[in-house]
């Protein structure tokens, strides 16, 4: 029986966030297995009568003429998710059926690869909401009243009504192509489908994009070109890895920030989603970052790295909520590589957008360096996984002997801290009968107690995804000095006053538009977290918010009685109260602040081996 698996060698250059293009394709060898093997499984689950039988014989029927069909027909990557989605419906049994139109997916698969190998075929498929996808090549517009035949003859493929044309890429008036992008530069090539069509394309239900124009289209391909050309002249070693392994790219609608989203699904290996880039630069950084993800997820399906742990307690600075362990690893290995680039386009930009490259450097090579040491600490890795966490540590110590000027430090600091406050604000919750018991005080005008608060943490339901107004602007003042400077005299409703002032260094006005805000219930979280840091930030201001947990679930329960609090003044009472997380004393991620560690050796780091 064949089995995968990864050499020491192999894992160590995976470790260091890199891997060379037969390696990708043993992770992809891997994907294809676990794909068989997901399919075997759906086969096996299924009634004979099912359609899915029929579909695979089909496409078994074209491998035998031509063998390098089915492997190509495997690795698209939302049959991968088609895959896990319907042995899903199977777990949960009958309520968890599949519609016709979804178990028709694999047809349509069979279909391209029977058309390719030259066989003659009818096939009936069901379409969904008056459409059949043919993945990875295009949609049909069809007769949404019943079932549609797929017919093949003499090199013709027909779709119901509409003739599939026989060049990729052309539409016609029932018929959608899916488009390719493409670009090439010092040698190197990159193909990538733009596909907008696939109906198991945004596993993540993040707002897939519909149709794109051609504007959009020429959009993604300038950003590519762009993107294409400063990842092979700078970054060679991840353009390689991505030009082997990344096949398709879905567009997302962008969300109502600046931010931007990009996701990979574990079950779709080869693609990524990710919303309109705003430049090359942006679309390279994104396609690096997600492409880690793929390879980590790839490796995960052949060697264990570490021990389940799927409580969602773990601090991640580029999350809004707690993460599981899993979780943490993906983001540490994806900021890994994020840390690398902007470390290289510092060297390669000039003003303004370079010291804005170098703070960003600072920023993630602090980041991932303590989360790094999350990992360590959660003692749950083998002794694979702490070969892993050993070579992605010996990249990060090189880092450390890199210089970084005042402001690029200063910069990464304040990143750093915006976002530790605002996660403790989302995520801690003191102990509710202190916070009555304190609010009770403060509304006698009793003095505050010298006592102990236990905090839990507690993530929100939803989804959260890092934005910060905040970091936008000063962003903007390295980049757009003038406009920024625009902007401080005559503000834009969409940013606040507040947060203006802050970024501009006038903390004294920061702190009274902060407090104004929250006085009038406007953005109060993020006004709370702007507040916080105007606080903290000026030295010679009395008031630090060392706990902002606790005296905003204080200045909460205080407003739900009609009590409105000055947010500095109850600071001010409650500094002989002392916080803590779960009665342990030991806290996700420490102090706001902390001095640069020395790095140690990367052995150290490691566990022992427990084996």
């Amino acid at each position: 029986m064949h089995t995968h698996h990864l050499a020491d060698a192999e894992l160590d250059q995976l470790g260091r966030g890199l891997a060379d293009p037969a390696l990708i394709d043993r992770l992809r060898a891997g994907q294809l297995s676990k794909r068989m093997l997901h399919l075997r499984l759906l086969l096996d689950g299924l009634p004979e009568r099912s359609p899915v039988h029929e579909h695979f014989a089909l496409l078994v029927a074209a491998t035998r003429r031509r063998p390098e069909l089915g492997p190509a027909a495997l690795a698209h990557p939302h049959l991968g998710t088609w895959l896990a989605e319907q042995l899903r419906r199977l777990r949960r049994g009958r309520d968890g059926a599949a519609a016709p139109a979804d178990l028709d997916y694999l047809g349509g698969v069979a279909v391209e690869a029977a058309a390719r190998a030259g066989l003659d075929f009818d096939l009936t498929l069901t379409p969904r909401d008056g459409t059949l996808v043919l993945p990875g090549r295009g949609m049909a517009r069809v007769d949404p009243s019943g079932p549609a035949v797929v017919r093949h003859r003499d090199g013709v493929l027909r779709v119901g009504a509409a003739t599939v044309p026989a060049e990729p890429g052309r539409d016609t008036e029932n018929w959608l192509a899916v488009r390719t992008l493409r670009a090439e530069s010092e040698g190197l090539d990159v193909t990538l489908l733009l596909d907008d069509l696939d109906p198991f394309r945004d596993r993540h239900q993040l707002g897939a994009a519909a149709r794109l124009d051609e504007v959009e289209v020429r959009h993604w391909q300038t950003a590519l070109t762009s993107a294409w050309s400063m990842l092979t002249r700078h970054h060679r070693q991840y353009a390689e890895g991505i030009a082997a392994g990344l096949t398709t790219v879905v567009p997302l609608d962008a969300p109502h920030s600046t931010a931007g989203v990009n996701v990979t699904s574990m079950d779709a290996f080869g693609a990524t989603a990710m919303t309109r880039p705003a430049d090359g630069i942006a679309l390279g950084l994104g396609l690096v970052h997600e492409f880690q993800h793929a390879k980590l997820g790839a490796v995960l399906d052949v060697v264990e790295l570490y021990q389940r742990d799927e409580r969602p307690r773990y601090y991640a600075p580029w999350r809004d909520d707690p993460r599981p362990l899993g979780a943490v690893l993906q983001g540490v290995y994806a900021f890994l590589a994020v840390t690398d680039f902007w470390r290289v386009q510092r060297t390669v930009l000039t003003g303004g957008p370079a010291q804005l490259a170098e703070a960003e450097f600072v920023r993630w090579r602090d980041r991932v360096w303590r989360t790094h040491d999350t990992l360590v600490r959660a003692d749950r890795f083998t002794a694979p996984g702490r070969r892993f966490l050993t070579a992605m540590r010996a990249v990060q110590e090189l880092w450390w002997s890199e210089p970084a000027s005042p402001l690029a430090q200063q910069l990464a600091r304040d990143a750093a801290a915006d976002h530790w406050v605002g996660w403790r604000l989302r995520n801690r919750r003191p102990d509710r009968a202190a916070v009555l018991r304190l609010a009770d005080l403060f509304d006698a005008g009793e003095p505050c107690p010298a006592r102990w608060v236990e905090v839990r943490v507690e993530p929100r339901a939803e989804r959260l995804l890092t934005f910060s107004a905040r970091l936008d602007l000063t962003r903007l003042g390295l980049t757009d000095p003038a406009r920024f400077a625009a902007l401080c005299r005559e503000p834009d409703p969409g940013f606040s006053v507040g947060d203006l002032a802050l970024v501009g260094g006038d903390l004294a006005a920061a702190r009274d538009a902060y407090r104004a805000q929250i006085a009038v219930g406007e953005d109060p979280l993020d006004a709370w977290i702007g507040l916080i840091l105007a606080c903290q930030r000026d030295e010679r201001y009395p008031v630090r918010l060392d706990s902002p947990e606790l005296c905003l679930a204080v200045h909460t329960e205080l407003r739900r009685r009609g009590r409105e609090a000055d947010p500095l003044e109850l600071a001010r009472w409650l500094e002989p109260v002392t916080c803590d997380e779960d009665g342990a004393g030991e806290r996700t991620w420490g102090p706001l602040v902390q001095p640069r560690r020395t790095p140690v050796a990367a052995t150290s780091e490691a566990a022992p081996d427990r084996s």
